[in-house]
């Protein structure tokens, strides 16, 4: 039992590491195509929210659109990372847990960026590796104060 508890964050992750794998291996058209009916639908709700025209909302859409593509690259690294520090922390402490999911996250993310190069109408730029380490960042930093603030829980039921 102790083994699969050791290993069961393991599965998520290399499914997620798949997922991003498909993901970078789409065409341009294929893959703009999909963020741009996101940024559609954000732009629905503001628009919803602001009671604006159409030609405001397609300039909204033209405006948002790379910030959406390049949230998503930030998200599903910071997810990324997650999954890597849970697997990590079932075999070793957590401070070296989250070295090793840095390491590995910076490490697919040359790699998801190299792949990129093989696909068509696709190229790999070290700026979407930094976007995709902004993320890994963000979810460093969450994951550092939610393991201070359980450090300090522990402490203090420990001196009760």
């Amino acid at each position: 039992m102790k083994i699969l508890r050791s290993y069961f964050w393991y599965v998520p992750t290399i499914i997620w590491m798949i997922m991003i794998f498909n993901m970078s291996g789409q065409v341009a058209s294929t893959s703009q195509g999909f963020s741009l009916r996101v940024t559609q639908k954000i732009v629905n709700v503001i628009e919803i929210v602001r009671d604006g025209d159409e030609e405001d909302a397609e300039h909204l859409t033209n405006m948002l659109h790379p910030y959406v593509r390049k949230a998503a690259h930030m998200n599903e690294y910071a997810i990324l990372y997650t999954l890597l520090l849970l697997s990590f922390c079932a075999s070793t402490i957590v401070t070296r847990a989250m070295f090793y999911s840095i390491l590995v996250s910076f490490v697919y993310a040359c790699t998801d960026e190299f792949h990129q190069t093989f696909v068509s109408l696709r190229s790999g730029d070290f700026i979407d590796v930094c976007i995709d380490m902004t993320g890994v960042m963000a979810a460093v930093t969450l994951s550092l104060f939610v393991y201070s603030a359980w450090q300090l829980h522990r402490a203090k039921r420990n001196r009760e």
